[in-house]
């Protein structure tokens, strides 16, 4: 064999010790109890691309940029299909509960994105602005200084209470209720690692929980789908938006479609997982606190932003940026080949589960300088490329409501941090833990203190001093 040749030969994955009884649900559960940890574990063992079985490579995990702009570029090749293992049937609410953008490819997911894409631009999603900042006032009207808040709830409130105005239109207490514990039991069951290794329709089973809800979640959208059709579909929340968005050849999206996109659409917890961690490392790192305060302050002059004022918040914007790199909400993705394919020096077989994380790619030394620091003013220094900062993903299948997100997210945090100033209890302990997004997994309690207060980092214990550098 030619040395030539011998270089474009594929050669073996890097990968561990291969363990008798030891199969992948049983990886996947230890994958599943810490992902960022997991993946930062098999990261420094094994580099940037590996996998469970190198002679058998159908669990392939690959952090660097090189491999990243393979699976975002070739989307015809590395295909999306959440909750592919958990086997939903076809039929069922669950499955076109699901079946959105996150699951569709090629052609459809194209045509799905081109009728949705005109509700999420920058531009329009402005006409949001007012309705996240009232529903934020109106909740923190309810905040008193010295209270100490359990900032998951208050937060994850202000985000449910804003995407029920915003993509439903809805304002009225009993439906908000009723809908919110809904979806709230639907997170949480459908999270359940029992959901995924036992996904049976059987008596007791998290899985049978999750197909219930789903079903009196559908017969809720549907109401308000049809509800929307028969008055005219006037209003500018992003139901309407897509009740009346039509495509080329005048098709439109049907029921089923309007469904799943409807409760993608709906699905914000991303932004309270982010809202809980800006205000933990605002709190951890004080100064950058008050330089955020004054900011704001000065821009805002008290109130929330206007639609000018918010893009004159570079710090926030910074700050933002920062937390979405150590801290994405989402650090485990997963795509499956659909086809034998080359990948750098390895050959990947049909139907290989590719996972990646953004929580490893975004602690690449040789992208960040002293990557566990958290440090807004990188900012300015620093300009990594779509395929070494992707908290909103990329390529075909990138977030579609990250526009909507970053302002949901600085109004929040504007008209938040001009009322109050959190500060986390001393002694708390802050540990990362995966349910829909990569959250604190006690809730992280903080005591509001009058704004302009200067306070110390708290001291705090727990797995996230792993994943930041604190004092």
């Amino acid at each position: 064999m030619s040395n030539t040749a011998a270089a474009q030969a594929p050669v073996q994955l890097p990968g561990p010790v291969q363990i008798p009884l030891v199969g992948w649900r049983t990886r996947g559960l230890r994958m599943l109890g810490d992902p960022a940890e997991y993946f930062m574990r098999q990261y420094a063992h094994h580099g940037q691309v590996s996998a469970w079985k190198p002679r058998n490579p159908r669990h392939v995990f690959a952090f660097g940029p090189e491999y990243l702009k393979r699976i975002f570029t070739e989307p015809e090749v590395f295909v999306a299909d959440s909750f592919r293992e958990v086997r939903i049937p076809e039929q069922s609410s669950f499955y076109r509960l699901t079946n959105g953008l996150l699951r569709r490819n090629g052609d459809p997911h194209r045509r799905h994105r081109r009728l949705m894409q005109p509700a999420f631009t920058a531009r329009r999603v402005l006409v949001h602005r007012e309705n996240v900042a009232d529903v934020t006032e109106r909740c923190l009207s309810e905040w008193r200084t010295g209270d100490v808040v359990p900032m998951h709830d208050a937060l994850a409130r202000i985000i449910m209470l804003t995407a029920m105005r915003t993509v439903f239109d809805i304002d009225a207490p009993e439906r908000i209720e009723r809908l919110q514990g809904l979806i709230s039991r639907l997170l949480r069951v459908a999270a359940a690692p029992l959901t995924l290794l036992l996904p049976y329709d059987l008596p007791g089973s998290t899985f049978r929980a999750a197909l219930r809800t789903c079903e009196q979640i559908e017969a809720l959208l549907l109401e308000m789908i049809r509800d929307r059709r028969a008055d005219g579909a006037t209003g500018r929340d992003v139901l309407t938006s897509l009740v009346n968005a039509e495509d080329e050849d005048g098709s439109r999206l049907s029921e089923a479609e309007l469904v799943g996109e409807a409760y993608t659409a709906f699905c914000h917890d991303s932004s309270t997982a982010t809202l809980m961690w800006t205000l933990l490392l605002l709190d951890q790192h004080p100064d950058v606190m008050n330089d955020v305060v004054d900011e704001v302050t000065s821009v805002c002059g008290g109130g929330p932003p206007d639609d000018d004022q918010l893009g004159k918040l570079p710090l926030l914007d910074a700050v933002l940026k920062e937390t979405l790199r150590l801290l994405p909400p989402a650090p485990m993705l997963i795509r499956y080949t659909s086809r034998p394919t080359r990948f750098g020096r390895y050959e990947l077989p049909s139907g290989a589960m590719v996972f990646f994380s953004s929580y490893v790619t975004h602690r690449l030394e040789e992208t960040y300088r002293d990557p566990l620091r958290f440090d807004p003013g990188r900012w300015e220094r620093e300009s990594p490329s779509t395929y070494e900062y992707l908290p909103f993903g990329a390529g075909a299948h990138n977030c579609v409501g990250r526009h909507f997100a970053m302002l949901e997210m600085k109004t929040v945090l504007a008209v938040l941090l001009q009322k109050f100033r959190p500060a986390l209890v001393p002694d708390s302990r802050v540990d990362r833990a995966m349910r829909v997004s990569l959250v604190p997994s006690h809730g992280l309690p903080m005591r509001l203190h009058p704004p302009g207060t200067g306070t110390s980092p708290a001291p705090l214990r727990g797995n996230i001093r792993d994943s930041v550098r604190l004092p």
